[in-house]
């Protein structure tokens, strides 16, 4: 596949990673609930506490992130496993990050969540890759 070819996901990779990096980085307003509906919703499925709905939100943005790399065909000294363990790192750092800036506080379990996520996206993704050039062949 040609450079252009990846040129699609890797804006849209680069639009994520721009959103989720704004998004910690910034002060959530204080009448705003934690998580998304929908991620309220699935934590309350999942874990039976809606209150996990951040934690679920952490690992699904960073979940995106990791599967947008694998179909950018990012790659870290030129390997793609390298790029989704340098995204987790990165969410960990973030979370740091929050704490030095005073602005938000930095939790464990977010930096967790987003590690967690970023190599959960990625490895779906290479299944997903992988299910659907065996479909193609059959």
């Amino acid at each position: 596949m040609s450079r252009v070819a990846h040129l699609g996901p890797r804006v849209l990779f680069g639009l994520l990673f721009a959103l989720v990096t704004y998004l910690t980085l910034t002060p959530n307003p204080d009448d705003v609930e934690p998580g998304f509906a929908v991620t309220r919703w699935i934590s309350s499925l999942l874990f039976g506490d809606p209150k996990l709905a951040d934690k679920v939100a952490h690992f699904l943005a960073y979940a995106a992130l990791g599967a947008m790399a694998v179909w950018a065909h990012l790659t870290l000294f030129n390997k793609r496993r390298g790029a989704a363990l340098a995204l987790a790192l990165y969410g960990v750092f973030l979370e740091w990050l929050q704490g030095v800036g005073g602005v938000r506080s930095p939790e464990l379990a977010d930096a967790v969540a987003n590690g967690l996520g970023a190599l959960s996206g990625a490895a779906g993704a290479v299944i997903l890759n992988h299910l659907i050039r065996r479909v193609r062949r059959a």
